[in-house]
């Protein structure tokens, strides 16, 4: 019986995007506190404001104030509207708000490689509604209605690295994938006076991100992927479908968690893939916030400026959810940088993907 060989999977191009609409950390929380009917809790999300390290957010959703009852914000005043908008108005903001970040984000892939797609793959956590992502994909862009169709959804900040492990598990096909990642998160702003509620508000913003990846050569070698599930610490991340948008549970021991399963998790994959940890050149977080990419930094070792990359797209833009990933990759890409890169990204569940990468030298995007 033969075996077929797999073929290689390499990134072609990144493309990114975010909406034209953006707030500093000042700004942000002044905004912000008009939803805390507590006074001490205004007073408290100032103080998280400070501590996010967020100099700026790209929001497509959140207006600059907060409109009266017949105002034509996304938003009321709690006064008004207690709870926020329900899940329904939201839905129908990011159908409105999408298409155009993700056409931007595609516009900056060229248009004969886009023409050449038979797999796209879109992924949002952000949304509950069908037809989603594809839609600006295949009725603004070059790629033929015919392509293979797939949808990552829920999968939180770890979308776009399960996207890339899909693909590379499928390489043997010789397929030239598309992935379209696109989060607006400003659409569920929760009001409420829970802390990891509150912290959610001012760390999640909104972007989109496209990557081609294809068996031709280029600078970017997929060399492997993986993902790991820590079911018992499944409830220190949830995201869940509320009736008032999609609400997002974190647990202050997740850090700690990740902290004590990424290094046996990360030396392993590195092992089955013929490397080690002192030989990776790149270290390429996921910023959740700074917890994280303390907890990533210190149970790793890793040298003081290792997730400088990560740090400096996490202060410019803050927690784009899945698509901050490729923001990174791409940051890094653009310094003609070059050896072996590891990226990672977690998801709720509690889930860790990993991706391995070869970059031979300077990728141009």
């Amino acid at each position: 019986m033969s075996v077929r060989s797999a073929l290689p999977c390499y990134v072609q191009y990144i493309g990114t995007a975010v909406p034209e609409k953006w707030l500093d950390k000042e700004h942000g929380a002044d905004l912000l506190k008009q939803s805390c009917a507590d006074p001490r809790n205004a007073k408290l999300l100032q103080r998280i404001a400070r501590l996010t390290g967020i100099e700026k957010r790209y929001l497509a959703a959140l207006e600059y104030q907060f409109d009266g009852p017949d105002g034509k914000s996304l938003y009321r005043l709690p006064s008004h509207q207690p709870q926020g908008p329900g899940m329904g108005a939201r839905t129908a903001a990011f159908q409105k708000s999408s298409g155009p970040i993700v056409q931007r984000a595609l516009s900056e892939l060229p248009a004969e490689s886009l023409a050449g797609i038979d797999t796209l793959v879109t992924v949002s956590c952000t949304h509950a509604s069908a037809p989603g992502l594809e839609m600006p994909v295949l009725t603004g862009t070059p790629v033929r209605p015919s392509v293979d169709r797939w949808n990552l959804g829920f999968m939180g900040c770890s979308g776009a690295l399960a996207a890339m492990r899909l693909i590379h598990k499928t390489a043997e096909t010789g397929r030239h994938a598309l992935i379209v990642a696109c989060e607006l998160s400003s659409l569920h702003f929760q009001y409420t006076d829970q802390i990891d509620q509150m912290t959610a508000n001012l760390l999640f913003s909104d972007g989109a991100a496209a990557m081609i990846l294809s068996p031709q050569r280029s600078p970017v070698r997929v060399v492997g992927c993986g993902c790991a599930h820590l079911p018992e610490a499944a409830k220190q991340m949830v995201w869940f479908a509320d009736d008032h948008g999609l609400r997002l549970e974190l647990s202050q021991d997740l850090p700690e968690t990740l902290a004590g399963s990424l290094p046996a998790f990360v030396s392993q994959f590195l092992k089955e893939h013929g490397t080690s940890m002192d030989a990776i050149d790149h270290w390429l977080a996921h910023p959740g916030g700074p917890q994280i990419l303390e907890a990533v930094e210190k149970s790793l070792a890793l040298p003081a400026d290792a997730l400088a990359i990560s740090w400096s797209v996490y202060k410019d833009y803050g927690n784009m959810s899945s698509p901050t990933i490729f923001f990174i990759m791409k940051r890094l890409f653009e310094t003609k940088a070059s050896g072996q890169v590891v990226a990672m990204a977690f998801g709720p569940g509690l889930t860790i993907e990993l991706v391995l990468l070869q970059v031979d030298h300077g990728f141009q995007i």
